[in-house]
């Protein structure tokens, strides 16, 4: 009897073990697409990507006869580029369901710019109260809403365009789930801030780096909230970011620091075929999110830093289902330091007084294809840098960018 017993039980635990298995065995699920695009400039430009993401046209460059030299029709007849990742659902952890996502991109045609980009790879838990905790890299909070451009720039330099580590927690508010608060704690890895250039003894060369922020042993802190309204969303966030621009290596590695202070407003609306998005950012060295801002060396005798402080905005409009009609518009403006500087160390190198973008486009979907057109007009006001960094005497440089594209997405 006992025998039997245990053959009995054996039997059950052999049954049960591959339903265990099964249960806790996580799912995965594969996504991406691969595009294939071309694009025409009228004017040298700013851009990454081999050209695909791109940013401003840069300043003019005057021959003796007072030509511009950067005024040169140029583009890409074809490119291509490929996106996959993966989002995971495992089992559940602390009462929360698990998951996980990562994903990389390949772009570039120009054999000497090829290049992998590690853009997510993150894990989460989320509980049945809508909280949730997530670690790793993923986007920005204030690069959490972008326009649906056919550019994969998605309205940078206008928008925040910035992906990140990050410990970023958030919870409900209220009963109705409306109201989310969000708390983040961000590092920077990628998408850095500019400063100076350590091997530079004169400290003219501005660079971006990691260093700057990690030598401050102190995250980027977010602190946001989200309101939703059915078709009606609205978002604020505000964010706190302490870095050193210098370590004086000659006097027991002394550390120079410098505070700055950003913030967000967000707004969206989505009803039937209609579609309306709009982001202001003001803040202080938004470099890291790639605005033309950042800050600058005081004259005063003692080494101090002061902030650029610089206003962004955009807008969308969107409409159709399968055909879809949008129109992008831009606005940046550059409004100095508080002190007197001496250097400036800024995104467009501190000679930008403002800038603005017009882009309408079309997008026509039909299964997995997505086909795209684009015209995207850039103007960027360069002039000469004033004491507080603001600039004056300015003169507007252009480009007209032109871009195809078509995307098949699986």
């Amino acid at each position: 009897m006992k025998h039997k017993t245990l053959l009995l039980q054996a039997l059950i635990v052999s049954l049960l073990l591959p339903l265990s298995a099964t249960a806790q065995k996580p799912t995965i699920n594969w996504y991406g697409f691969v595009a294939a695009q071309s694009f025409t400039d009228t004017h040298k430009s700013a851009s990454a990507a081999d050209g695909f993401l791109y940013l401003y046209p840069i300043d003019r460059k005057l021959d003796v006869n007072d030509n511009d030299q950067n005024s040169i029709v140029s583009g890409s007849e074809f490119g291509t580029m490929a996106r996959i990742g993966f989002v995971l659902t495992g089992p559940e952890i602390f009462g929360a369901a698990s998951r996980a996502k990562a994903e990389i991109e390949f772009s570039g045609h120009d054999q000497a710019s090829n290049h992998v980009l590690y853009r997510h790879a993150f894990m989460a838990l989320d509980w049945n109260d809508g909280s949730s905790l997530l670690l790793g890299q993923t986007w920005h909070p204030m690069n959490d809403l972008f326009p649906s451009t056919v550019s994969i720039a998605i309205g940078s330099p206008f928008n925040a365009l910035n992906r990140s580590p990050q410990l970023r927690g958030s919870s409900f508010l209220d009963a109705g789930k409306k109201l989310n608060l969000t708390i983040a704690c961000i590092f920077q890895a990628l998408n850095t801030s500019v400063g100076p250039d350590p091997e530079d003894p004169t400290e003219n060369t501005t660079i971006k780096s990691n260093k700057f922020q990690r030598n401050s042993t102190q995250p980027n802190i977010y602190l946001g909230l989200d309101w939703n309204l059915g078709d009606l969303k609205l978002g604020a966030g505000a964010e706190y970011q302490r870095i050193v621009p210098f370590v004086d290596t000659d006097d027991n590695n002394e550390k120079y620091y410098l505070n700055s202070f950003s913030g967000m407003l967000q707004a969206q609306y989505a009803k039937d075929k209609l579609s309306v998005k709009g982001k202001v950012l003001l803040g202080q060295n938004m470099s890291h999110l790639g605005i033309c801002s950042g800050y600058g060396l005081t004259t005063d005798a003692d080494r101090k830093y002061s902030n650029l402080t610089a206003l962004s905005s955009w807008a969308q409009v969107q409409y159709g289902t399968d055909l879809k009609w949008g129109l992008f518009g831009g606005y940046m403006k550059n409004l100095g330091a508080a002190d007197d500087l001496a250097k400036i160390y800024a995104v467009g190198g501190g000679k930008i007084d403002s800038m603005w973008r017009v882009a309408p486009n079309v997008q026509y979907t039909v299964g997995n294809l997505n086909l795209g057109l684009e015209f995207e007009l850039t103007s960027v006001a360069y002039g000469t840098i004033e004491s507080k960094g603001t600039v004056t005497d300015t003169h507007d440089v252009f480009n007209f960018r032109t871009l195809l594209s078509a995307m098949y997405s699986f």
